[in-house]
């Protein structure tokens, strides 16, 4: 008897397992049956901007093609600059430009021949241009020399003087500004004081220095040219 029960409780233990086994088997067919469904379903929806897509490459080729009325609007921008009138072209300029004129050279300011070179100790030498270049009232000579190139005398002269610097720098301004000299200041060293007179072509440099008595100790070089070689 206990062994006739035991035969039916295993049966049915046998048919509830092979129950249980169908219903999870159903269970998992209609997942994978939802999922294909969805899957298809969203295939059109997916397939749908394909036409669109299309659409947007076939739209390419319509904006590369675009650049076609580039050519259209060259073609205006050549016609406006064909229709432009051409540039005027100045004719050259044949007069010639007036304005001041040029400063005409100084007349020479030695006359003859030049002097023979020469050079005196505590005078004034033969030859020295005495009537355009004197020497400071009162000075004690050094040196005076004269020397002729061409057409040009070249003169030196050194002396003392009992008189400022500014002073003798003023005997020699007098002498020379009457036949169209003008002064500048010259460089000098410290405690010196120089001026150059020009004329032309013709120069005059005088530097003075003091010495050790207070008196001013002159040096003079100049180059005055002449009107004959």
């Amino acid at each position: 008897m206990n062994a006739r029960r035991l035969v039916i409780a295993g049966l049915a233990l046998a048919v509830l397992i092979a129950v249980i086994a169908v219903v999870f088997d159903q269970l998992a067919v209609r997942p994978a049956q939802t999922t294909a469904q969805n899957s298809s379903s969203a295939s059109p929806a997916a397939a749908g901007p394909s036409p669109t897509g299309s659409g947007e490459a076939g739209a390419g080729p319509q904006s590369s093609g675009s650049p076609t009325s580039g050519p259209s609007s060259g073609g205006d921008g050549g016609g406006a600059s064909s229709s432009a009138k051409p540039l005027e072209v100045l004719p050259p300029v044949t007069a010639t430009p007036t304005g001041l004129p040029e400063p005409s050279a100084a007349a020479p300011l030695l006359k003859g021949k030049l002097p023979d070179p020469g050079n005196a100790t505590g005078a004034v030498v033969d030859g020295w241009p005495s009537s355009i270049l004197t020497l400071p009232e009162g000075t004690t000579i050094g040196s005076t020399s004269v020397s002729g190139s061409g057409n040009v005398l070249q003169v030196t002269a050194d002396g003392v003087v009992g008189k400022p610097q500014q002073a003798v720098i003023d005997d020699f301004r007098a002498s020379l500004v009457p036949h169209g000299f003008w002064s500048e200041d010259a460089p000098a060293p410290d405690g010196a004081t120089a001026a150059r007179f020009v004329r032309g072509t013709d120069t005059v440099t005088v530097s003075v220095s003091t010495t050790g008595t207070g008196n001013s100790r002159f040096q003079l070089l100049g180059s005055l040219h002449s009107a004959t070689e």
